[in-house]
Formats: structure tokens, sequence, C-alpha cells
């Protein structure tokens, strides 16, 4: 007989569980204030993911938020992802309690709260996978750009422009203007260009008045 295949060790703590070290989402300070607070509020709502190793692919930030609340225990559901995995909250009735609501509510406002891109984390994963299903080009050069503004993106990669020239697709000349998040100044604007050029440095400037809400 083969010898029996080896089993991963059952995981049933919290501390079990390995983050993903290169997660996307930073997540935000009020989003993780109020995942923690709708924790200590409704208990758990929906399950996290996680690989076969038990390093988790959604879920980081509820599981960091978990655990700062004093949640250790973990029920670990194995699937191949070909059948829904349903959690059923036997303390809770959608048609008669408030407090489902108020968790159907909380998740929803969760993850819309706890979500900021890592421009830098999203740039390297650019070298290994196609970005392009999940961000436009103008939406993927936005949040870089907005983490160069604050230092955190990685130094261009001047050697790779031809390569990824072709895989964006994108052309000297062309100008992108990206909304802006808040404020009612003028549209952000991304120039395919040189920036050691002065006509393309005027191109790009060309017609910007001055922001009034900085």
């Amino acid at each position: 007989m083969p010898a029996a295949a080896a089993k991963t060790k059952a995981i049933t703590r919290i501390s079990q569980l390995l983050p993903d070290d290169r997660n996307a989402n930073r997540g935000t300070e009020r989003g993780n204030a109020f995942i923690e607070r709708s924790l200590r509020e409704y208990g758990m709502g929906r399950s996290i993911l996680i690989d076969k190793k038990g390093r988790i692919i959604a879920g980081n930030k509820t599981v960091e938020n978990a655990a700062a609340i004093g949640l250790e225990d973990v029920q670990v559901i194995q699937t191949d992802g070909k059948r829904i995995i349903a959690v059923q909250r036997m303390d809770l009735d959608m048609a008669k309690d408030p407090k489902a609501r108020e968790l159907a509510l909380a998740d929803n406002r969760a993850g819309e709260l706890n979500l900021e891109w890592a421009g830098d984390v999203l740039a390297q994963m650019g070298g290994e996978i196609d970005l392009k299903p999940f961000f436009s080009a103008s939406e993927l050069a936005a949040i870089v750009g907005k983490d160069a503004a604050y230092g955190d993106a990685p130094e261009a990669q001047v050697e790779r422009a031809e390569e990824l020239r072709k895989k964006w697709k994108v052309k000297a000349g062309q100008l992108w203007e990206i909304s802006r998040d808040v404020g009612t100044g003028p549209k952000h604007r991304l120039l395919c260009g040189d920036s050691t050029k002065k006509e393309d440095v005027a191109r790009l400037w060309a017609n910007v008045t001055k922001d009034p809400n900085p």
C-alpha cells in the first residue's frame, strides 16, 4: 500500500495563521477602528480565506483586529473552491433582530472604510501578474503616483521602460486626466513623456490654474 499522504497540522488558533506579507491593502486608521468596534459589538460575520499552508489570502485586517480583542479560536472549513461556504449565525434572525441588519451594514462599511491600495506593492506585482483585469492604466498610475508623492513608491525601473510600455500599450504623448478623490480643484494629469523635455512639461501644465483645494 502506498504511504499515507502527509496531513497539514490542523489550525485551531489565530496564532497559527500566517499574514500576507505582500498585502496590497494597507488599511486605514479609521477602517481598522471600525472593524475592531464591529467585532466587539457583533462578533464575526463572515469567514476569512487562507491557503493550504495557513497564509491569509483575504481577511488580513479582520484577523489583526480579532487578535487585538482576544478572539483566539479558529474553525477551518476545507474546500477546493467549487462550493459555497456559508457561515450561519444561529443567534441572529434577519426578520426580527436589528443587530443582524446592523451587521450587514457593518460588513459593507468596513470594506469601504479600510481600503487603501499600496502602490509600491502593486508595482511589484505588476512584474509578476497581469493587473489589467483589476485596474485601468489610469487607475494604477494614480495609485502608484500617490505613493510616489509621499516617497513610498519603488525606484524608477528605467531599464524596463520598453518592456512596460509594451505591456501597458502606452505611447509617448498620451495624456490622462484623473478625477480627484476630494475637493473641487482641477483633475490630476498624467503624461507619458520625458520630464527633461520642456515641451512635455509645458503640455502637462497647460491650462492648469492654481488649485483652490490643494
